[in-house]
Order: C-alpha cells, then structure tokens, then sequence
C-alpha cells in the first residue's frame, strides 16, 4: 500500500515506512573553492565568459564587450591583471551587449541591441513589435556604469544610460545587424555598419552624423598615425580582406598583402605606426606590418607561436599561444593586450559565446607576459581523471589540481582539447549551443577517453587521446537519441536513435559509418546517458527502463565498440514512472536512480530536473535487483525560489545531489540513505552560484586522505564550483 503525506509542501513517500532523508539537515563542514576564472567572486570580481571585442585606454585599461554574459558583465574594464569596473545596463530588460568597443581620452563608445522581449517591453525606450534596434552606447571613461547622453540619445529611461544610446538600424527581431567595428579619436567616432554595408562616421562629442560611404561589409576599424584607417571588410561573405580609406572615405593603395590561409579578425596599429593584425586562420599568429621609407606597409616577423595553442605539445597553453584572438590593442607605452575566447569572433548570425575567455598583456619590448586573466568555462561541468583526482577535465578543458593551495588557487590551465582545425567535424560543433560540455572521464585499458554531453543530455560523444596529437580529444564516436536538425552528418536516419563510430580513425562522421537502432520504439529521446568505470554505456529512458550498451572492445582506430544488438534492457523499477538520473557502480554492482514516481508525476515545466526521489538498489545486473532505501530528495515547486534536484553524483559512501534554483548541494550516506548535510557557497565565491542548468551538472571524488571533492557547474560568473569536505 501507497501512503503519502505532505509536510512545508513537501510529499513523503511511505513504502512500508517513512523514506529517508525527509527531515531538515545540518550544515557540513567543508570548503569552497573554485575552477577556471581568476576571480571567485567574494571580492565582486569575475572574468566575463566571452570577449569579442577589446579597447585600449591611455592608461592601459582595456573595455571589453560581448552580446552576452551570464551576470551581466557585457561592457567591463580590466587593468593591471584586476578587474575595475562593469558597465552594466547591457543586460535584461531587451538590453543585450554587442561585438565592438572603442575609447578615447573622454567616452566609452560600444555597440549593443536593445528588443522588446518577445513584445512584452513597449514604449519609447523600446522597438515596435517584433523588432530590433542596433546600435551604439556611450559611457564616461569616469564611470563607465553611467551612460553620456546626447541630443537625439534614446533608450533607458529608468536607468544612469537614459537617452546614451545612439539607434543605427532597426530590423526585424532574429536578423542579426550587429556593428562589428568602431573606432574613435578625440573628435571623430568611426563605426562600421556591417549590416547596412556601409561605414558611418559621426562626431565624437555631440553624436551628430557627419559623412558615411559604401563599404562590403565592413568589420573591425583601425585609426593609422597618418589619420588614415584600415578597415576589415568582407566579413559577412567569410573571406574578410583589408581595405585602406582616407578619412573621408576615399579608397587609399598601400593595402596590406596577407599570408595564404590568413583570416583577419582584428587590426590595431602601434604608436610607432606599425600595423597589427590578428590571424585566426591555422596560423593563430599576430601579424606585423611596419611601413617601408614611402610608407608602403611591408610583412615583418609575426608575434606567437605559429599555430598558436595547436603547435606542439598540441592544447598546452602558453605565453604567445594564441587560441581564437578576438581582439587586439597597444596602449601608448606599446604594451600589446590581445582577448581570445578559443573561437574567434561570433559569425553573423550565430548566439555562440565562445569556448572560454582569456585577456593577456605582453610587455611593449621583450613580448614577455605582463599578466593574464581567465573565464574559462561556460555551460560546462567538469569531471576527474579516474586515475588521477589531481587531473580534472571539462567538456573543453583539462585543469591540474594542487590540493596543497588556497581556495582558488588549487588550479591551473593545463589544456585545451577541442581542435577546430583538425577535426572540424568534431560534432561538438554541430549540437545545441556549440559548447563541448558535461564531461565523463573513463579509463580503458589504461587509457583515458572523454565521453561528453549536450546539455540536454540527447547526444553521448566520445573521444579518444593519443600521444601523437597531445592533449587533443579525438573524435571518436557519438550515440544520438535522434536525429540532429538540419543537413549534418550526411546519413543520419529521419527518425530515431543512432550511432557513429569513427572506423578509419579521421576524426570525421562519414556515412558509412552511422548505425541506426532497428527497434527504437518509445526510447527516443529525452533520456540520461551514463558511461560506467569499465565504459559500458547506459541509457537511462524517461519511461521504457535502463538500457545497458555493454563495450565489445577497442577497434583498429582505438575506438571504443557499441552495437544496438548487443544490447541489454532492464525494465522501469519501482517506483518510478518516469527517470531522470541514473550513476551505476560496476564495481559494486550498485545502481542509483532518481526520478519521478505516480505520488509526484513528471511535468513539462520541469523538464530537466533530476526528481523528487532517489532510490538505490543491489546486484542490479541480476536480473533480480533488491531495493535497498528509497530517499524524499528536496522538492518544493510551490516555494520561492523552488526547491527542486538537478544533478546527482556518488563517490565514495555519500551521494551528492544539486539543487537547481538554491545553490545548495544536499549529501546522503550511500551505505543508509540518511541526510547527512548540505552544502551552500561560501563567502569567497560571494555565498553565490548560478542554477546547475544542464543534466550532469555536479560531479565528486574521494581522494586518498578521506578528503570528498564535488564540482558543480556555475554558469554565472564563468567558473566551475568546487567544494572540498573530510566527513
């Protein structure tokens, strides 16, 4: 018989007795710390998820901005290695950032959006119905939060930005018109209208259009000692060049020549009149340009590393690495500042926010590093190296541990994994959002392989690592739920499940490779994959049981072998109607599920939530399982802000469970089922975190001295929470 009760607006389920973990706990005793930024956020502070665009002040402060960052950081100052300052009112309320900034000696002048929110913002601050404005907004150097106003300003009323905002174009909301260059001199602001094909000068002070001519899509604007510009056009088409104008407009000779396979993303020039240009081509090198005795620009040595972070040791980072330049700048002093974001500027029309933000300064001499600054991760949880706890990877990453340090400072940058240039099928770049997320480390045969989700857990990929390619993930295979929208890959079914594994080992899906599941049925979609210690893989179906894909080896390639008809299905347990996690101990045996029962049903508003209940159960593999406990997880939908379970990880003798909208994580004994605690940010993050917004989202290993560590993703503020508990 099914009894149930309700406390607070909790329901209890009583299987024969009351099930664990239904009362209040007791705040544990623990530590936090943090991966992957250089800021926790307890001083204020954050590196900002994505840069786009960068500018720099005469005092050596660089203005960033970006369409978009989780906390609002769009618009930020960075000088010395420390953060100073974020702009602000480029967030919410259909305020967005945008992919250019420019300074002089008085303004801070960058592009941003403004939209009505799906048309539930109207008056005069906002675009009519089912519009976008583009354009530009001005700020003082002095206080870069409060917006300069002009005559013929608009935008932002109730806010320090009222009536700064200069409207370029309006346009039908979902076309992207974003400015993708500015530059300003003490009278004169230059902007390019990449949309309108067409650049627009207007006057510095008074934001008064002056003159514009026709340009091919023009993108990033540099200002010459000759008062001449050098201007990146083309950028729409995909082969951007670089074109020279005099001021006016007038097309000058004197263009520069680039190396074969370069891509210009962004161009500055030095107080000495030489010409810089960012290559985000194979090369990932800053070109230089210095000017012959009649001024003709002529190629000198480039800055960095050829091929930046992808020369050997491939994925090592270092000082002249570079890895996707997204801007570059001197200050007067010829400090170089260069931004990267693993990418390269957002293409038109893409909501990409890059693979992680790094901001550098090198001395104006030597080259030598003056001070660097991390925001490495975004939509993106981490995992540990089974056979080292000391070695954490995350969908793009892998970052060394050093115990023995401060909070904050356990970490460091060892590795970027994902190669865009080797492997530009990886299908990382072809699934929701373009961020390799959600990592599973598993060890097989010794060697290590890195299995990774979507954030909507749909897609399992898989990669493998060899010596010959560094820290490089290698495209390996991908299990798909159903099919990927759109045209890519070339073979995959209409309808229902499939897998590629990549049998020649080129790192590409080619069609011949792609199997699909001949009996996929109510299983499509909407589950949980599991990758267990052995690197048998599960799949947890939201109603029709838990599918195990057991491992049938290694192929010639490396690859790790699924086939669907190997595979073994084990039926919905009590007493869930629907799952919605699952972590399987081969070890042991040992299965774990949380999920949702018939006392409290899945509903779609809770679509990626882990559940109300968690059970465990012995010798699962037997056939016949025995149910050991079932544990009352947090779950209040009717509080504020809601109570309810997003992740689940077990290490050890504990369980580790996520809430989503409480930055809280709640531990039980593995061994009973009882609450033992929870655990909540401490100062040195700022008593914060974001929502644990993807799937498998929360991650925890015991060390070797006792000591438990669980990582959480945290979205807000660019970074991957950790906390460190000894029981």
């Amino acid at each position: 018989m099914k009894l149930f009760t309700r406390l607070g607006g909790v329901v209890l389920f009583l299987l024969g007795l009351l099930p664990l973990g239904a009362f209040a706990q007791s705040q544990l005793n623990y530590t936090t710390s943090w991966i992957g930024n250089s800021f926790g956020f307890g001083d204020g502070k954050w590196v900002q998820q994505d840069i786009q665009a960068i500018s720099v002040g005469a005092d050596g402060t660089v203005y960033t901005n970006a369409p978009w960052d989780e906390s609002g950081s769009e618009i930020a100052a960075y000088r010395a290695g420390d953060k100073i300052a974020v702009a602000g009112s480029t967030h919410g309320w259909g305020a967005a950032g945008g992919d250019a900034v420019a300074v002089n000696h008085t303004y801070l002048y960058a592009a941003m959006s403004i939209g009505s929110e799906n048309n539930r913002l109207v008056g005069a601050d906002y675009p009519p119905a089912g519009q976008t404005w583009f354009g530009i907004t001005r700020r003082t150097l002095g206080n870069i939060a409060v917006g300069a106003p002009f005559t013929g300003g608009i935008g932002n009323s109730a806010n320090a930005t009222k009536n700064s905002f200069l409207l370029l174009d309006t346009v039908t909301t979902g076309t992207d018109a974003g400015i993708r260059g500015l530059a300003a001199t003490e009278s004169e602001l230059y902007v390019a209208d990449t949309y309108a094909n067409r650049i627009v000068v207007f006057d510095a002070v008074s934001m008064q259009r002056l003159r514009s001519w026709s340009a091919n899509s023009p993108g990033r604007i540099a200002v010459d000692t000759d008062s001449t510009l050098w201007v990146i056009g083309g950028v729409s088409s995909g082969t951007p060049v670089i074109s020279h104008y005099a001021a006016n407009g007038t097309p000058l000779s004197g263009t520069l020549t680039l190396p074969a396979g370069a891509v210009p993303a962004d161009i500055t020039v030095t107080p000495s009149g030489q010409i810089l240009v960012a290559d985000i081509g194979p090369s990932q090198q800053i070109l230089v340009f210095t000017k012959d005795a009649n001024g003709k620009p002529q190629a000198a040595a480039p800055l960095g590393t050829r091929n930046g972070i992808f020369h050997v040791i491939k994925g090592v980072p270092g000082n002249g690495r570079f890895n996707g330049v997204t801007g570059i700048g001197v200050d007067p002093a010829g400090n170089l500042y260069v931004a990267q974001n693993g990418e390269g500027p957002r293409p038109i029309g893409s909501a990409s926010v890059g693979q992680g933000a790094v901001l550098e300064s090198y001395v104006s001499s030597s080259r030598t590093l003056n001070w660097r600054l991390y925001g490495l991760t975004f939509l993106d949880s981490a995992a540990f190296d089974p056979a080292n706890p000391g070695s954490v990877y995350t969908g793009s990453k892998r970052f060394t541990l050093d115990y023995s340090q401060p909070p904050g400072r356990e970490w460091s940058y060892a590795a970027f994994t994902l190669n865009r240039f080797d492997y530009p099928g990886d299908p990382t770049f072809h699934q929701p959002r373009g961020v390799r997320g959600e990592p599973m480390v598993r060890r097989i045969n010794g060697q290590p392989f890195l299995y990774t989700l979507d954030p909507g857990a749909h897609y399992l990929n898989v990669y493998r690592f060899d010596s010959a390619h560094g820290e490089m993930a290698i495209p390996s295979g991908l299990l798909a739920q159903n099919p990927l929208p759109g045209t890519w890959p070339s073979g995959q079914p209409t309808y229902g499940e499939w897998l590629w594994r990549d049998g020649n080992g080129n790192g590409t899906v080619d069609a011949s490779e792609i199997s699909s599941n001949p009996s996929t049925g109510s299983t499509v979609g909407n589950g949980f994959w599991w990758v267990d210690t052995p690197g048998n893989v599960w799949l947890a179906t939201p109603t029709s049981g838990i599918r195990e894909m057991p491992l049938q080896g290694l192929d010639s390639a490396g690859n790790p072998i699924y086939t669907y008809a190997s595979s073994k299905m084990f039926a919905m347990p009590q007493p869930f109607t629907r799952i919605a996690r699952m972590v399987y101990i081969a070890e042991t045996d040992t299965m774990y599920i949380s999920g949702f029962t018939s006392a409290i049903p899945w509903d779609s508003t809770h679509w990626k939530e882990a559940g109300p209940v968690l059970a465990r159960y012995d010798n699962w593999s037997s056939g016949t399982p025995s149910q050991q406990y079932t544990v009352s997880l947090p779950w209040n939908t009717q509080s504020t802000p809601q109570t309810t379970t997003v992740g689940v990880a077990v290490a050890g003798n504990y369980i580790f469970v996520a809430e989503l909208y409480t930055a809280k994580v709640d531990v039980y004994d593995a061994r009973t089922g009882q609450a033992v605690g929870y655990m909540t940010p401490g100062a040195n993050v700022g008593n914060t975190s974001g929502w644990v917004d993807v799937y498998l989202g929360i991650s925890a290993v015991q060390r070797g001295n006792g000591e438990y560590v669980v990582l959480l993703e945290d979205d807000a503020r660019a970074k991957i929470l950790m906390y460190r508990w000894t029981p």
